[in-house]
C-alpha cells in the first residue's frame, strides 16, 4: 500500500541537467505538473559546463543564413560516422526532432540558439558531411535575470574563464587574441572586464553567462517560468516498482525518506557514472590515470535503479565516453584544479603533444586525441611548446600573454627548460627522441604539411588552429626558448554506455517492451553515437532532443490518474523550503 502523505504529481524528473530541464521545461508548458529533483545543491549539471553548442542538422537558424541543409545526407553522413552499430531507428527520430525541438524551445522558453558559423562535422572525409551550419550555440544569458536562482545555478568550470571568473564565450576568442593589436578587440574586451567588474561589486561571480552556463541558465529560468517544482539536494534514494510498472520515486528530503507518486512517468536523467570509480574502472581504459570533469553527483544512480527495474544497456559502443585531454593542479591546500583542453592550446601552431618516449602519437588538432593516447599506450603525455607560443596563446592554465606563467612554474604546473634537451630529463622522455621529434616537426610546420598525423589537413582541424598563420593554421615551430611543457591525462566530459530506449525515451526491458512509467534521457540513455560523435556539440544535443522527445510523448498520452490533481501551490507546500 503507498503512503497516504505521498506527494503526488504528473511527472517526476531525476536531474537538472540539460536533459533534465528540457524534459520538466516541454512536459510543463504542455500542461503537466511536474517535479524536478536535483541531488546535489546545484542545478544544471554537466550541461552548466559544457561548451553548452548543439548539433542539429536542418535547423531553420542555419537555413535563415542561406546555409543549405538536406535531412538524407545528415542522415547517411551520422550512419557513416557510427558505422553498422547505429540505432536507425533513434537516428530516424533524432533527425527529425532536433530541428523541432530548436524551434519549440525558442517559441516558448527563454531558451534561444544561434547559428556558430565556420565549424565544420567532424568527420569531413564523409558523404553528407556539412562544412558549417550544424552547430548551434547558446545566446549569452544575463544572470540577473533569474534573481535568487542565479546563486543554485552550477557554476562553470574556472578554467573556462579569465583570471578572477569573467567568462567568455567562442566568438571572444578572436578578440583576446587580437585585445594588444586592435582597437575594436581591445575595445570589446574592455567592455566585458568593466561589466565583470560591478558585477562582482554586487553578485559572487559575473552575471555574463556564456556556452554552456548559458544554456543551463535558460532552462532553469524557463523552468522556473513554467512552474516546475525544483528540488535541490534531494536524491533518489528507490524506485517504486508495482508489478513491473513505475509508479514513482523514494527520495531523501532534509534527512527523511518521502514517498513521490508519479501519475505519467519518472523521467531519469541522472547524468551517467563518470563520478562513479568503481564503474570508471570497468568502462574506462587507463582507469588509474583517467581525470573526469563532470559533476559529483554523476554516480549512476539512474543506471543501477533501472537496472533492478529490469532495464538494459544498449550493446557495445565504440567508446565509453565522450574524451577529453585534461592537465591536472594539485595545490598546496588540497584543492585540484582541472583544465579540459579543448581549444586554447593544443591545435594552435607550435605545440605538439609526446608520450613517455619523446615521439608525436596524434593529430594534435583533432576533436579526439585521446583516442591515440589509448591506442599507443601514450599515458600520461605532456603538451610543449616554445615562449613564442607560450605568451601569445598560452599553455593550460597559463592564458594568453602569459598570465600566471611565473606562478604555475612554481607550483610544477609547468615545466620550463632552456633547450629541448633539458626539458625532456625534466618531463623524464629520451631527451634525443625529443629533439629529433621537435626537428622533423619544424621542417613540416615550415612546409604546411604534416605527414606523420595529418595536422591541419582537414576542415575539422581548423577551429583549433590560428586562422592568421600560413601556410598551415595548425603548423607552426618550435624554436624560441626557453620551452615549456604541462603533463596531460586522458579524461572525459561525458559517458556514453546507457539504457537501451525507444523512440520516445522509453527504457526497454530483456524483450524490448517498454518498462511502464520509465523513460531515460542524456547520459542514462546509451548514446545514439555510441562514443563517435558526429560534430561539436553532438552529445549537447542528444540530451535536449530526447529529453523534448519524451515529454512530448508524455504530454501526448493520457495516464491521469482518477484522482484529481494536487495543485501546484499544494505540491511546494508539501516540500517545505525547496526553492533555496
Amino acid at each position: 500500500m503507498s503512503d497516504p502523505n505521498a506527494i503526488e504529481t504528473d511527472v517526476v524528473v531525476i536531474g537538472s541537467g540539460g536533459a533534465g530541464l528540457t524534459a520538466a521545461v516541454v512536459a510543463a508548458t504542455q500542461g503537466l505538473r511536474v517535479l524536478l529533483l536535483e541531488k546535489t545543491e546545484y542545478f544544471g549539471g554537466t550541461t552548466a559546463l559544457s561548451g553548452g553548442g548543439i548539433w542539429v542538422p536542418c535547423n531553420r537558424l542555419a537555413a535563415e543564413a542561406g546555409l543549405e541543409d538536406d535531412p538524407q545526407l545528415a542522415l547517411q553522413y551520422a550512419e557513416a560516422v557510427v558505422g553498422p552499430t547505429v540505432r536507425k531507428d533513434l537516428l530516424r527520430a533524432f533527425i527529425d526532432a532536433a530541428p523541432r525541438m530548436v524551434d519549440y524551445l525558442h517559441a516558448h522558453t527563454q531558451v534561444q540558439f544561434a547559428v556558430q558559423r565556420g565549424f565544420a562535422d567532424w568527420h569531413p572525409q564523409l558523404q553528407g558531411a556539412s562544412s558549417e551550419g550544424r552547430l548551434l550555440c547558446p545566446v549569452e544569458f544575463d544572470g540577473r535575470e533569474l534573481g535568487d536562482w542565479f546563486a543554485l545555478l552550477r557554476p562553470p568550470l574556472k578554467e573556462f574563464n579569465a583570471p578572477g571568473g569573467m567568462m567568455f564565450s567562442i566568438a571572444d576568442m578572436p578578440h583576446i587574441a587580437r585585445f594588444t593589436q586592435s582597437f575594436k578587440s581591445f575595445r570589446h574586451i574592455a567592455r566585458l572586464a568593466l561589466r565583470f567588474a560591478f558585477d562582482r561589486l554586487r553578485h559572487p561571480r559575473g552575471t555574463r553567462l556564456t556556452m554552456g552556463n548559458a544554456m543551463a541558465a535558460r532552462l532553469l529560468q524557463s523552468a522556473v517560468d513554467a512552474g516546475v517544482t525544483l528540488c535541490k539536494d534531494t536524491p533518489m534514494l528507490e524506485l517504486i516498482n508495482e508489478g513491473g510498472a513505475i509508479k514513482g520515486v523514494v527520495a531523501l528530503r532534509e534527512g527523511r525518506p518521502i514517498e513521490i507518486r508519479a501519475r505519467r512517468a519518472v523521467v531519469l536523467a541522472t547524468g551517467g557514472f563518470s563520478a562513479n570509480e568503481v564503474m570508471r574502472r570497468e568502462y574506462f581504459p587507463f582507469a588509474e590515470h583517467h581525470v573526469s570533469l563532470v559533476p559529483e553527483g554523476n554516480t549512476g544512480d539512474g543506471l543501477q535503479h533501472a537496472q533492478r527495474a529490469g532495464g538494459r544497456f544498449d550493446g557495445e559502443n565504440l567508446s565509453n565516453a565522450g574524451w577529453v585531454v585534461v592537465s591536472v593542479l594539485r595545490q598546496a591546500n588540497g584543492k585540484v584544479r582541472k583544465f579540459p583542453h579543448l581549444y586554447l592550446d593544443r591545435g594552435k601552431p607550435g605545440c605538439i603533444a609526446v608520450n613517455q618516449h619523446g615521439r608525436r602519437f596524434g593529430n594534435e588538432a583533432a576533436t579526439n586525441l585521446v583516442e591515440p593516447m589509448h591506442r599507443t599506450g601514450s599515458v600520461p603525455a605532456h603538451l610543449i611548446c616554445d615562449h613564442r607560443f607560450i605568451k601569445k596563446y598560452g599553455l593550460g592554465l597559463v592564458r594568453p600573454g602569459g598570465w600566471g606563467l611565473q606562478r604555475l612554474i612554481g607550483e610544477g604546473y609547468i615545466l620550463t627548460a632552456p633547450t629541448l634537451q633539458a626539458l625532456a630529463v625534466r618531463m623524464g622522455v629520451n631527451p634525443d627522441n625529443l629533439q629529433a621529434s621537435v626537428t622533423r616537426f619544424n621542417a613540416q610546420a615550415l612546409a604546411g604539411v604534416d605527414d606523420d598525423f595529418h595536422r591541419g589537413r582537414d576542415k575539422g582541424d581548423l577551429p583549433l588552429g590560428d586562422p592568421a598563420h600560413r601556410p598551415n593554421p595548425c603548423l607552426g615551430v618550435l624554436g624560441h626558448a626557453p620551452f615549456y611543457a604541462v603533463k596531460i591525462f586522458p579524461g572525459d566530459s561525458t559517458t556514453t554506455v546507457g539504457l537501451r530506449i525507444d523512440q520516445n525515451a522509453r527504457v526497454l526491458d530483456a524483450d524490448d517492451r517498454p518498462i511502464p512509467g520509465l523513460h531515460a534521457v542524456g547520459l542514462d540513455m546509451n548514446s545514439l553515437w555510441r562514443g563517435r560523435a558526429p560534430g561539436n556539440g553532438a552529445n549537447n544535443t542528444l540530451s535536449l532532443t530526447f529529453g523534448y522527445l519524451a515529454a512530448m510523448y508524455l504530454a501526448s498520452h493520457d495516464k491521469a490518474a482518477s484522482a484529481e490533481p494536487a495543485s501546484q501551490s499544494q505540491e511546494r507546500e508539501s516540500l517545505d523550503g525547496h526553492v533555496r
